[in-house]
This record gives structure tokens, C-alpha cells and sequence, in this order.
């Protein structure tokens, strides 16, 4: 993690299908089918946990009467939730983007229209919209599929006091929203963009990213503004890699004046085994 953001996260260790995570005072221990290898820390450290997902189970254990945690992030909070999928409603492994966010739009010195597309419980709409200023405001379009998941993103907009901030919220299937958005003419200056390798959505639509993808991304070259400032496309599926990504954004037309670069998304441990959670690709216009 880099010394601009301060989180009250710690990934502890991982290994052998599993990861061990800090919130806080809060102990988690959840699947981690990438982890492998063998374990760091010792096995009575791996039993000091408050809340464990049972994968035999396939159902949260928590300790009595456990109370989570909020996870912060600099000035912002959110809420965390035991789901049945074995979610807590963060995804770590994004702390490079959300870094690099704030630093590309308060670099940009302009208001900035932003679209969040997959936007889930919303730490990266908020990061945005949290990044612009008085002078230089920015605006959110926040889409996710799930009514649970834009809820879930409205109450953490309420904790970290965003809810003044001009943040649009849709439930909506993507493809079907964005061909809206090019009918209507609306454009953007940044997209974030980080697609599951299989969804459900709305009226039983389902998402596949080796099939949609590249609809998507016909779609985000109309909807790019004449003057955009970045984009980020990540994925946390093993048949698309850093090679893959960068390919889909070399392919925008409307990404003229700048450079993509590619990086892996791994979360750092102090004295475990690190997490590689995804890949990245992202433009950014030259300055």
C-alpha cells in the first residue's frame, strides 16, 4: 500500500486456498482460490479470527456477538457486509487505481464527467468524486446490476459524508445503459471500468466478459469525450491478462494524445505470502 493512502486494512497472510485479513481489530478469513502455496504464518495465528467463511459450509462463522468494522480509507468509510458469496464488500486489490485516481483528477485542474461501470459497493466512485474540488468538481455516474450493491454504495456515500457530491446512481445491465447513453449523446472524461468474468443482471441478462467485452468497449469509444483524461480497464479473469487489456484500449479511437500502461493488482503483506488479485491496464492523456 503507498504512504498517499492510509487504510485500516492489513492481508496478514495467504496460502493454501485461503486468505487472512485485518480491519480494524477484525480478523477475516475467506477463500482464495489463486493462493496455492504454503502458508507464512504460523498456524495458531491462522485460528485468531473473528468471522470465517466455511467453504465446506458454504456459510460465514463469527465469533458471538462480533460487531464489523468499518473499512477506512483516508477520509472515506464504508460499510462491510458478510455476504453468501463470501464478500465483505472491498476489493483491496484496487488500492494502486484508487491512488492513481486521486492523483490523475486533481491533476487534471477541470471539472471532470466520470463513469464507474461494475461499480459494486462503490470505494471507486467515491474516490472520484471525493478527488475533485469546489473549482474543479467532478461528476460520478455509479451503474452497477444489483439494487443491493448501488444501495449498499448510497449508504457508504452517507458515511463518508459524500451525499452534496454530484454522483449519479443507476441499476442497470451495462451494455444496455451505455447504448442509451450514445443515443442520448452524454460523454465522459474518465471510465473505470473493472468487468467480473460472469454476472447476472437484471431480467435474467447475463454478462461474459471473452463474449461482451468488446461490445463494451465499442460502446466506451463513443461515449469518450474529444478531450478524455484516462481510463481503467481491470479483470480478475486468468484468460485476460495485461497483453489482453492493453490490446481492448489500443483499440479506442478516441484515445489519441496519451499512454497505457499495465501493472499487476497485488495486495501486500508485511510478513505474509502478497495476494495477485487481477490485472490492470490504464490511459492517461499526456500532459
Amino acid at each position: 500500500m503507498k504512504k498517499s493512502i492510509k487504510c485500516n486494512y492489513k492481508l496478514l497472510d495467504c496460502g493454501e486456498f485461503e486468505k487472512l485479513e485485518q480491519i480494524g481489530e477484525t480478523i477475516f478469513r475467506r477463500p482464495a482460490l489463486q493462493a496455492t502455496w504454503k502458508r507464512k504464518l504460523a498456524t495458531d495465528i491462522w485460528q485468531q479470527y473473528q468471522a470465517k467463511f466455511d467453504q465446506y459450509k458454504n456459510k460465514w462463522q463469527v465469533e458471538p456477538e462480533m460487531k464489523l468494522p468499518n473499512f477506512k480509507c483516508n477520509h472515506l468509510t464504508f460499510e462491510l457486509k458478510l455476504s453468501p458469496n463470501r464478500q465483505i464488500g472491498i476489493f483491496p486489490e484496487q488500492f494502486a487505481n484508487w491512488q492513481w485516481l486521486q492523483k490523475t483528477i486533481s491533476q487534471a485542474n477541470r471539472p471532470l464527467n466520470i463513469l464507474n461501470g461494475f461499480a459494486y459497493t462503490g470505494t471507486s466512485t467515491l474516490f472520484a468524486s471525493a478527488a475533485g474540488t469546489s473549482t474543479n468538481p467532478t461528476s460520478v455516474t455509479h451503474i452497477d446490476a444489483a439494487s443491493s450493491s448501488v444501495k449498499w454504495a448510497k449508504q457508504n456515500c452517507q458515511l463518508s459524508h459524500l451525499e452534496n457530491n454530484h454522483i449519479r446512481w443507476y441499476i442497470d445491465d451495462i451494455i444496455n445503459f451505455l447504448t442509451r447513453e450514445v443515443k442520448r449523446g452524454n460523454t465522459y472524461d474518465g471510465i473505470i471500468l473493472d468487468p467480473p468474468a460472469f454476472g447476472r443482471g437484471k431480467k435474467g441478462v447475463t454478462w461474459k466478459i471473452s463474449k461482451d467485452l468488446p461490445k463494451l468497449m465499442h460502446l466506451i469509444d463513443q461515449l469518450l469525450s474529444e478531450d478524455p483524461e484516462f481510463v481503467i480497464l481491470s479483470c480478475h479473469d486468468k484468460n485476460f491478462g495485461k497483453r489482453e487489456l492493453r490490446s481492448e484500449l489500443s483499440k479506442l479511437q478516441n484515445l489519441k494524445n496519451g499512454k497505457i500502461e499495465t501493472l499487476n493488482l497485488t495486495i501486500k503483506s508485511a510478513n505474509g505470502n502478497d495476494l495477485p488479485a487481477g490485472e490492470c491496464a490504464r490511459w492517461q492523456k499526456h500532459k
